[in-house]
């Protein structure tokens, strides 16, 4: 992008993907760095919601957005994202059976048109939760991998053991261009049992503890004094791993 972002900026950026943004409006980061301004908003029957903006006439940027939740959320919240969405796909990965719900495939189809309709701009994707998983399926789905420039994706779960042999190809030749950032005290980013069997490159956070929305929420997550994250050593990830494959072992226990 023709702007640098700290580690800091971009969570900031993601973060503003829970706005309820307007065509036209102008989209600022803190210190009045300016982002752009927002040319296209998607809100689907089932759930599915997104905001483009433009940054210059090269580069945009997509903003998946994740779960409302219950306490911000309105009537649909809890059909549209956790009954159909959040739930379903916590389910499919401890069971290891593929099982996706219709959102994802709107994102994928969408962001497909977006890149069509669009071919010589370059696009940066940012998702959290839910825009994490939708993000993750659609980079699996793309057709124009030449126009993704970057995805930032934040405390989903890992869908990579959702995706069939055609779909995990697509996501490996995205794989050094999409970074994935996991807290490995949220419980909602299960599913990482290593480095390798995931999309994009995987970035454990060094996090404190927090409580659990909290924790979801960015929470944990620890910066230095020049804005970058404080990334965990691999003993992390291994207690993680553990961690995911007794809940595995323990559904599979109870499904018998």
């Amino acid at each position: 992008m023709s702007i640098n972002l700290t580690d800091r900026q971009r969570v900031q950026l993601a973060q503003r993907e829970y706005y309820d943004w307007q065509v036209g409006q102008e989209m600022r980061l803190p210190g009045q760095t300016i982002i752009g301004r927002v040319e296209r908003v998607a809100n689907t029957a089932n759930g599915f919601r997104a905001t483009v903006i433009r940054h210059n006439p090269q580069e945009k940027i997509i903003l998946l957005r994740g779960s409302s939740g219950i306490r911000h959320g309105d009537p649909t919240t809890w059909t549209n994202e956790w009954l159909r969405v959040n739930l379903p796909i916590g389910d499919a990965i401890l069971h290891q059976l593929p099982d996706i719900p219709a959102e994802m495939w709107t994102a994928a189809n969408w962001l497909n048109q977006l890149l069509a309709a669009d071919p010589t701009t370059n696009f940066y994707i940012y998702g959290h939760s839910l825009g994490s998983i939708n993000g993750q399926f659609a980079l699996a789905n793309c057709r124009y991998p030449r126009q993704v420039a970057g995805a930032w994706l934040y405390e989903g779960p890992n869908l990579y053991w959702l995706l069939n042999a055609r779909q995990r190809k697509n996501a490996l030749n995205l794989r050094c261009r999409i970074f994935n950032y996991i807290d490995p005290r949220d419980v909602v980013a299960l599913g990482y049992l290593d480095a390798q069997h995931t999309i994009g490159l995987l970035r454990v956070v060094q996090s404190i503890l927090m409580s659990p929305i909290a924790q979801h929420m960015w929470g944990g997550y620890q910066f230095d004094q020049a804005g970058q994250l404080l990334l965990a050593d691999t003993a992390e990830l291994h207690y993680r791993a553990l961690l995911d494959r007794y809940l595995i072992e323990w559904v599979q226990r109870q499904s018998h």
